[in-house]
């Protein structure tokens, strides 16, 4: 067909819906409802899944040894300027 459509259909967005991330750690469920609070969600569920938080601490303690190797290597070479 060419040229406008016979009829226009406009669909209403939804004014209450969920959205679920998901990542390595967490599921992530976010539930909004424009009629309450149109800037974002009303509620949000965090889900961890089996094994999350040993990985998460495992990341921590990489993260800081990371950071005190960095400092070390920082006083070395002050140093020796």
């Amino acid at each position: 067909m060419r040229g406008r459509p016979a009829t226009i259909v406009q669909e209403i967005p939804p004014r209450k819906f969920t959205r679920v991330y998901e990542d390595e750690d967490t599921i992530e469920t976010w539930i909004y409802n424009l009629d309450k609070f149109t800037r974002g969600p009303i509620e949000v569920d965090i889900k961890y899944k089996a094994g999350a938080e040993k990985r998460i601490k495992q990341r921590v303690k990489e993260t800081k040894q990371i950071k005190k190797t960095e400092r070390q290597m920082n006083k070395i070479n002050n140093r020796n300027k």
